[in-house]
């Protein structure tokens, strides 16, 4: 991830022009939750390289506070965690298990040992809601927390229900920087795609841009800036073939390592996102062994930020040319 030199120098308000964030999103042990299955592997000794992460563990249970804490304490000022929704709150299953113990006091194991929100009892859904958002309060209280990531399942179509789900999430997100991520190419399609960003930009929420395989389904590499917080990127990798298969595994879809011509076909659009809003994010899922962490830290160098050692460019990003005033174009 980077920030810009002026930036980086303390410049003035006018002279920030622009924030970049590039990441991977790590699934160290250490900010694993019990019971979650490690598909890949950022070390904690790594993050140090960058000045922002995607934690993913919460999608699969609320974190404990005193680990949320420690992940705040063990990074500098001005490092953000973006956290994944619990994915209770956006349409998915979750194991029987992840449920805190006062739930499953409440509740039956179901038969298939997972369970979704209509599964809950009414008078719980608040208060897991509540449980959820206190766990990632040291984020907030020590300015780590970056956005609050809802990302929906394939099977979450446009219709008016989710519309309704959405303006939900608005009313009850504040104080947190939400962003969106749609998986059905149903909210692009004419008509709904208006309805949709003109919703998210109602209540100030980032629509997730995505870099994935084209397939049928997905919602293809639009990149609309619908918040004035920032924009996000998240890049999942291109393996069609693995992507195509309904068998394939959480590792073989993601395994896929991004080609310096494959980033910098995202110039246009990062260079639109970082003019329009106060940061972009562009991150790195395509977590297979270390390539996240690899085509973050060469984003990095496409970026003009910083290169490692013997480490060339060539067609590296220009955001401080442009024109005799400094704008960029």
């Amino acid at each position: 991830m980077f920030f810009s030199p002026l930036e980086r120098s303390g410049g003035s308000a006018t002279s920030n022009r622009y924030l970049l964030l590039v990441g991977p999103q790590p699934r160290a042990e250490r900010m694993v939750s019990s019971g979650r299955p490690v598909a890949c592997r950022t070390p904690v000794s790594l993050l140090p390289l960058f000045d922002t992460v995607e934690v993913d563990s919460t999608f699969y249970a609320i974190p404990e506070r005193t680990t949320v804490f420690r992940w705040a304490a063990r990074t500098s000022p001005g490092f953000l965690f973006n956290v994944k929704a619990w994915g209770l709150f956006t349409w998915h299953s979750v194991k029987y298990e992840s449920l805190p113990e006062w739930v499953r006091n409440e509740i039956p194991r179901p038969e298939a040992g997972r369970l979704d929100f209509q599964g809950l009892p009414k008078e719980a859904r608040p208060l897991l809601w509540s449980r959820f958002t206190e766990s990632l309060a040291p984020l907030r209280q020590m300015d780590r927390m970056g956005y609050l990531l809802f990302q929906l399942p394939p099977k979450a179509a446009f219709s008016s229900v989710m519309m309704r789900y959405l303006e939900r999430v608005a009313e009850v997100t504040p104080p947190f920087r939400v962003a969106v991520e749609v998986r059905n190419r149903t909210w692009m399609e004419p008509g709904n795609r208006e309805s949709f960003l003109d919703l998210l930009k109602g209540a100030n929420m980032a629509y997730v841009a995505v870099d994935e395989p084209e397939l049928p389904w997905t919602v293809g590499r639009d990149a609309p800036v619908t918040a004035t917080w920032g924009g996000v990127v998240r890049f999942h990798g291109r393996n069609t073939e693995a992507w195509s298969r309904k068998d394939a595994t959480v590792a073989e879809r993601f395994r896929y390592l991004y080609s310096d011509a494959e980033m910098l076909s995202w110039e246009d659009s990062v260079r639109d996102g970082a003019r329009r809003a106060e940061r972009l994010f562009l991150m790195f899922n395509n977590c297979f062994r270390d390539y996240a962490v690899k085509n973050a830290m060469r984003m990095k160098c496409l970026l003009g930020v910083v290169c490692s050692p013997g480490e060339g460019v060539q067609g590296e990003l220009d955001f401080e040319g442009g024109s005799e005033d400094g704008e960029i174009k």
